[in-house]
């Protein structure tokens, strides 16, 4: 198969994924910043990477990408949640998501084959795609996407369900200054 046809003739087939190296940071943020050119919300204070798995199958995973913005934050914060659990927790943001990495037609089993071109044991494969996910992050920020969008550097929060300190040392890894100290808080008074 020649370059012109895996490039022009493949149609976004997974055939194109099993003849070549899959660079999964790399497809990471590409594909967010596709879906970022999509968000119209002025207000956006922090971008979700909630990450979600099978238990039982470690290598099936799914980053949904979304956001929360102060007009959501503002709304959630009249019930009786401290101000730091509404700002931060998903539980209280739009659960808007916008993309979901894993199963759209272009990256639909992506992660599994990714897992299996490493080799990456499955007791292994949350810990290591969350280290590419970091990295992902980062080149966000380095390529100043979030800047040229809304005027500033926003976090993107990689996080599950849950919230604890190592949490907040998977986002301050991924987003160094661009993470709000407050978020950090929470994560470690979260337990």
């Amino acid at each position: 198969m020649g370059l012109y046809s895996l490039l022009f003739e493949n149609n976004g087939s997974s055939e194109l994924h099993n003849n070549s190296v899959i660079n999964i940071s790399n497809e990471i943020w590409v594909c967010f910043l596709q879906e970022l050119l999509k968000w119209n919300d002025e207000d956006i204070y922090a971008i979700s990477f909630f990450v979600d798995y099978d238990m039982y199958d470690t290598y099936d995973v799914r980053i949904y990408f979304g956001y929360n913005t102060e007009k959501q934050f503002v709304q959630e914060c009249k019930g009786e949640t401290d101000s730091s659990t509404v700002r931060w927790n998903y539980n209280f943001w739009l659960q808007n998501e916008t993309f979901c990495f894993g199963e759209d037609g272009t990256t639909a089993g992506l992660t599994d084959m990714w897992f299996r071109q490493q080799r990456i044991k499955e007791s292994e494969a949350i810990d290591i795609l969350t280290e590419q996910i970091i990295y992902a992050v980062r080149e966000i920020h380095r390529c100043q996407a979030l800047k040229n969008k809304f005027g500033k550097e926003l976090p993107i929060i990689i996080h599950t369900m849950h919230y604890y300190p190592a949490i907040a040392e998977i986002n301050i890894m991924a987003n160094g200054e661009y993470l709000d100290d407050d978020f950090i808080a929470y994560c470690m008074r979260a337990e």
